[in-house]
């Protein structure tokens, strides 16, 4: 059956005042043995008259479209397309994007014409421009996207006229509305295969055009625990990520900083100078913390000095040096550096973001900032169970990292956001076996942490919903604790209440304990008095 009995309905109805075809998608996935619940139609009526009939019989039409204008109802899941049929069947399909689109069904008789021989490209699974490939391309350039999301959802080959016409063309891409071209992304990232559909893209020459930030990827050699080129390891993330936009997203961009912050391991040394704003040895710029203690003294620097700013080195180490004059070496097999790459991505991806509109698709409220926090955050799981990881044992039991983890992770300043945590594990896994090396054992180590955060993130959860503040409340009148105050200290107190399951929030005499020891304990000395009890 072509349709749903509400779609049958409508078109046997406007049958009735002009003649109505089925086009495109759904004759194409009803060849392929696919149903469709959208319909798009043709019909050989100017669309006001067609919206104001629908109305007479009592439908809702909407007019939509600023490229195509469409008469469309909705009903439930279902949707509905009328677009307005130019001229006969012939010159009609001629204004289509690809033949495979380009069948018609009549929905009475059932009867399919094929103008251009689409259901023989669709048997040899080609996907051919209508016409003059080159003139339909340019009529509207997102086709060159949805080229490339046919061809990879339907395992389709792009014929070459039709190809070639899209490597002339894909500049052209810059004259449409951002909000189409992000829409169409979207569902290329997506598919199944979506390692072939980024390929195809950098093929193109899409990257190197609108996002060159990744094109820098290609052929950067990464550390020695990897086996692919960040490229290579980006792609291979991707594929693992599951089909969720934001996660596919994070994968594709979590290593773009890559390119900004490749280095080598190096030493320096000699007197180190400030300088507008800057630290200096020699010709060299320092980036790093603390130096200002070192300013005017001879030091040792171990660093790293990054490939693409030769300028800049990173300081990993600084001790006093021993006053000889100043001087630069490579660390002999030194180790190849990304430090802080994580960060450099989110300010990256923060730049690439206005290009498009990913916020009015992303499922996630906020969802550009979440994707921002997954791509600085992708590094903390590695490093915060690197010892875990080694086989080492640490001083906190797995459990309690796993806990605190979860608990940095998951609350937002608003509540406990146990998907946030979810989609960080899943980010991590697919980073953490992106194409690395990995040793035997490593795969049951990881999966045990993983499994103990998530452990950990739903009791959280359970204990946050079932906090009591009354008690506080109370504690909060005696004691005269208002605004700002009060919010820090119930923070605090959430934090004990959640990570340390014996820490009562009813006990009121605990309560302004606790308030006597917080006003009198500076700011700064809080986390750490916790994380030491």
């Amino acid at each position: 059956m072509l349709g749903t009995p509400f779609q049958q309905e409508v078109l046997t109805k406007v049958r009735s005042l002009a003649p109505v075809y089925v086009v495109g998608g759904a004759v194409r996935d009803l060849k392929m043995g696919t149903p469709a619940h959208d319909l798009d139609a043709v019909v050989s009526k100017p669309l006001p008259d067609l919206a104001t009939a629908l109305r007479e019989w009592g439908y809702h039409p909407h007019i939509l479209g600023a490229h195509q204008q469409t008469v469309t109802l909705f009903h439930e899941q279902e949707r509905l397309d009328f677009t307005e049929m130019r001229g006969s069947i012939e010159n009609d399909a001629l204004r289509r994007d690809f033949t495979v689109n380009a069948l018609y069904l009549d929905p009475a008789s059932r009867e399919l014409i094929d103008p251009l021989d689409g259901a023989k490209d669709l048997e040899d699974k080609v996907l051919r421009g209508c016409g003059d490939a080159k003139q339909r391309l340019a009529e509207d350039p997102l086709r060159i996207l949805r080229m490339v999301r046919l061809a990879v959802g339907y395992g389709f080959k792009v014929e070459e006229g039709t190809w070639e016409a899209a490597l002339e063309l894909i500049s052209r891409l810059s004259e449409t509305a951002s909000e189409r071209v992000t829409e169409e992304l979207g569902k290329i990232l997506l598919l199944e295969e979506v390692e072939r559909a980024v390929r195809l893209l950098n093929e193109l020459g899409y990257f190197k055009l609108y996002i060159p930030e990744l094109t820098r990827l290609q052929g950067l050699v990464q550390n020695r625990y990897h086996s692919k080129d960040a490229w290579e390891h980006t792609l291979h993330v991707l594929r693992n990520t599951p089909p969720r936009l934001l996660l596919r997203l994070a994968g594709l961009f979590h290593d773009t900083g890559k390119w900004e912050t490749a280095s080598h391991e190096c030493d320096v040394w000699g007197k180190l100078e400030a300088r507008g704003g800057n630290f200096f040895l020699g010709e060299y710029k320092l980036s790093g913390r603390n130096l200002e203690s070192w300013r005017g003294r001879s030091v040792a620097v171990r660093g790293a000095r990054l490939d693409h700013y030769p300028e800049v080195i990173q300081v990993k180490q600084i001790k006093p040096g021993s006053g000889k004059k100043g001087g630069f070496a490579w660390v002999p097999d030194g180790k190849r550096h990304f430090l802080g790459h994580e960060r450099e991505s989110a300010c990256l991806v923060k730049q690439i973001l206005p290009r498009f509109r990913w916020s009015m698709f992303l499922e996630q409220e906020h969802g550009e900032k979440e994707l921002l926090y997954l791509i600085e955050n992708h590094m903390t799981g590695t490093l915060t169970f690197m010892s875990e990881l080694r086989g080492e044992r640490g001083r906190a039991s797995i459990a309690e990292k796993a806990q605190r983890f979860a608990w940095e992770h998951g609350w937002d300043g608003r509540g406990f956001a146990a998907a946030r945590v979810d989609n960080l594990l899943e980010l991590w896994q697919a980073d953490f076996f992106g194409g690395k090396e990995r040793a035997e054992g490593d795969e049951e180590k990881f999966s045990f942490i993983q499994e103990s955060i998530r452990t950990a993130s739903i009791a959280i959860e359970k204990r946050w919903q079932e906090l009591e503040w009354e008690p506080l409340q109370r504690i909060a009148q005696e004691f005269g604790i208002n605004g700002e105050d009060y919010g820090r200290f119930k923070n605090y107190l959430r934090q004990r209440a959640i990570l340390d399951e014996g820490f009562d929030l009813s006990n009121e005499e605990l309560l302004a304990k606790e308030y006597k020891d917080f006003v009198h304990t500076p700011p700064a000395w809080r986390q750490q008095r916790f994380r030491r009890e």
